[in-house]
């Protein structure tokens, strides 16, 4: 099965696209904004109506096709290697039971399962670029409008004099870094994966952390469906959990052990949280009970448990290492959204934001790494890494 460090490596890859498309845009409309404050009133109202701007929708409109292009085209590899791994997994249960083993290449009708469930995740990761937009005015406004609308905005401003429109493009600034690009969901969290036409109504998550979900849905899909299919041609009686480090409370118990298949169906049945839905990285591996050696001892998944509760003491408080993760993936956030800010502000060509978000930079940075050594939870410096930033001096 991937290991969750490569599972977060591949969901990266495609989360990486769409920031450096959010960098791209947030760039574009800063400079944008620097041009439009250095115009005179009649000059900028010159400006709207020759839509200078509109070769830039077009930009964006084909960008955003080509990043949906190519990480769908991904996602149908990751999830082919997911399904190879869970294969070589069940390859023993087959041999003990002597029953025919077809390798994944040469096995036509699990090939089509599997691109099945790439096309359903790709289809979800087009509803969620379908649905991508910006927080303007507290209101939603997609990918294809943004731009002309910080414009109009933009222009308005100007005849509002230098110091207004300075604090109105602040004001922008901060609302369209601040929540970052967003999808627009239904009650239930799930994409749209219509355009925006209300810009009123809202309900929205981050762009990001929707494509994680997404990818790792379909990861856990393809494991949990084929493993399901495995269990059933070779007489699979019971399941294993897998285990990981510093888990989550609900979790910490049920990981690394085995269970016959009734067992299971009831503990799981009566959990909050089902195992392998809702962002959990535990596995359900279809076995054989008495041929399948659990792949962790108790005295091992005693140690995990151990460890994860004696956790550390951070600024005079005590965090299990679970609660230290979380507090790493807050970190993470804020420092990429003011690496966001940096980045456009500089577009601006606003020194005094640049100043303030470089000193705030390094105050976190220096906050991550210090709560990373004294927890001993590993520093995952690339979650706070962001194209085009540059540090400057202040």
């Amino acid at each position: 099965m991937l290991s969750e460090e490569t599972q977060e490596r591949l969901v990266e890859n495609l989360v990486g696209r769409v920031e450096q498309l959010n960098i791209e845009i947030i760039t574009e409309i800063g400079k944008q904004i620097k041009y439009i404050g250095t115009l005179t009133p009649s000059q900028a109202h010159k400006l709207a109506q020759i839509l200078l701007y509109g070769e830039n929708v077009n930009w964006i409109a084909r960008r955003l096709s080509e990043v949906t292009r190519l990480s769908v085209r991904e996602i149908y590899q990751i999830l082919k290697q997911t399904a190879i791994e869970n294969q070589e997994f069940a390859r023993q249960f087959y041999e003990a039971r002597k029953i025919d083993f077809i390798p994944y290449e040469k096995n036509r009708l699990l090939q089509k399962q599997v691109e099945a469930i790439a096309k359903v995740t790709a289809n979800r990761y087009r509803n969620i670029m379908n649905s991508t937009a910006y927080v303007l005015d507290g209101k939603l406004v997609p990918l294809n409008k943004i731009y002309t609308e910080v414009v109009d905005k933009a222009i308005l401003s100007v005849s509002q004099g230098k110091e207004s429109y300075q604090v109105a493009m602040r004001k922008t600034m901060n609302e369209l870094v601040n929540a970052g690009m967003r999808v627009r969901v239904d009650k239930n969290g799930n994409p749209t994966g219509t355009r925006i036409v209300d810009y009123k109504s809202g309900l929205s998550r981050r762009a990001d952390t929707a494509i994680r979900m997404n990818t790792l849905e379909g990861i856990r899909t393809t494991s949990n469906e084929l493993q399901r299919q495995f269990g059933e041609e070779y007489g699979s009686d019971g399941v294993e959990i897998s285990a990981h480090e510093h888990p989550a409370p609900d979790h910490e118990n049920i990981q690394g052990h085995q269970y016959s298949n009734e067992k299971f169906e009831k503990l799981n049945s009566e959990l909050e949280r089902p195992i392998s839905t809702l962002n959990c990285y535990h596995y359900i591996f279809n076995i054989v009970l008495g041929v399948s050696k659990p792949q962790y001892t108790q005295e091992q998944l005693d140690k995990i448990k151990k460890e994860n509760h004696d956790g550390f003491t951070y600024q005079g408080k005590h965090y299990t290492l679970y609660e230290g993760t979380q507090l790493q993936r807050h970190i993470e956030t804020q420092v990429r959204q003011l690496k966001d800010k940096h980045i456009m502000a500089r577009a601006m060509e606003d020194t005094e934001t640049v100043g303030n978000c470089q000193r705030k930079i390094t105050q976190l940075t220096h906050k991550y790494r210090e709560l990373s050594n004294i927890s001993g939870l590993k520093a995952k410096m690339n979650r706070m890494t962001v194209s085009g930033y540059r540090r400057v001096k202040v």
